[in-house]
């Protein structure tokens, strides 16, 4: 038999495309030991150099094989733990401090939504006394955010206007926003292209929702006085984020990043899956296997606390942790 080496490299790549998600998935390989698959990028260019180099010699296969093994591995390390190697409000959104803003407030009555949007840099969200929104920080110029308020419904958006793709050499904008505890509130966040921590201690959340693209989230609801559910979103990014104990639904969706939940011990889980070139770790969890894509806490029927959990995984990885400190 006589093996084509035009496919042997395309063999190479889809094996291990294939077998490093699986291997993170069955235990074999920690996440942590992939998670470096954006540093694998030099070999790249030594494999097209050996192929230069050995042009027309019995060697220039091996530059070819460099550098498709290289694209193998930092492919499978994409789909087990995602974009979380990569610094992605570095440089991108500004490495310079920007210039203060005015700051925006307002208030709301006994409930409400409240709405917060930024482009690309970095934001703190926190929780404050009383029933004041707040929203102050730094950017380009000192423009400011866009502040849309419509009755009990908020709206803190960077300002259409402000960003152009070619413009790489901005200053940072950075903000901070103060979220009240007293009233009940409908939460919505999205980062693109940047970094959020959200501490939510005392907050008082009907519902919870986040999108992040291209960027990183941090996100504590652990210390919610009241928390409804949580309905998320990862595109090529990754967050962290810490529940409380409570009764009701999650939803999340994770394309070509990572995402790590943690509840506390005290909470009964019903997990469901799609994870289509995905990985996730609850085989390990001692869960009660229910179906080809389900598992379910021994004690789901009779707990106080009970959380429904669907994720859907498409070239990215789930991690979930019961108990403990999330990310350690």
């Amino acid at each position: 038999m006589r093996l084509d080496r035009r496919f042997l490299g395309w063999g190479a790549f889809f094996i291990l495309l294939g077998a490093i998600p699986l291997a993170v998935r069955g235990g074999y390989l920690e996440r942590d030991e992939v998670a470096d698959w954006p540093r694998l990028w030099p070999l790249i260019l030594i494999g097209w150099g050996i192929s230069l180099l050995g042009r027309r010699t019995p060697i220039e296969w091996l530059g070819g094989a460099v550098s498709t093994i290289t694209f193998g591995i930092m492919g499978g390390g994409l789909i087990a733990a995602g974009w979380a190697g990569i610094p992605f409000s570095a440089g991108f959104c500004g490495d310079q401090p920007g210039t203060a803003f005015a700051a925006r407030s307002g208030s709301f009555e006994t409930s409400g939504s409240l709405r917060i949007d930024l482009g690309c840099g970095e934001m703190t969200v926190r929780t404050a006394d009383g029933s004041d929104w707040r929203v102050e920080g730094s950017d380009d110029g000192g423009v400011g955010p866009d502040v849309i308020e419509d009755g009990g419904r908020v709206t803190i958006r960077t300002p259409e206007e402000s960003f152009d793709f070619s413009d790489f050499g901005r200053d940072k904008t950075s903000w901070t926003v103060s979220v009240p505890r007293e009233p009940t509130l409908e939460l919505g966040v999205t980062q693109s292209a940047g970094a959020a921590t959200l501490d939510l201690d005392g907050a008082n959340l009907a519902t919870l929702s986040f999108t992040v693209s291209a960027g990183s989230m941090d996100l504590d609801a652990s210390g919610a006085a009241a928390f409804g559910g949580l309905n998320g979103t990862v595109n090529a990014g990754s967050a962290v984020i810490a529940l409380p104990s409570f009764s009701g639904r999650v939803t999340l969706t994770v394309n070509a990043g990572s995402l790590e939940v943690c509840l506390p011990a005290d909470v009964a889980i019903h997990i469901r899956t799609n994870a289509a070139l995905g990985s996730h770790n609850l085989d390990g969890l001692g869960l009660r296997k229910v179906g080809d894509d389900t598992w379910e806490s021994a004690d789901y029927g009779t707990a106080v606390s009970r959380v429904d959990l669907n994720i859907s995984a498409n070239a990215g990885s789930f991690a979930l942790q019961i108990g403990g400190t999330c990310g350690a």
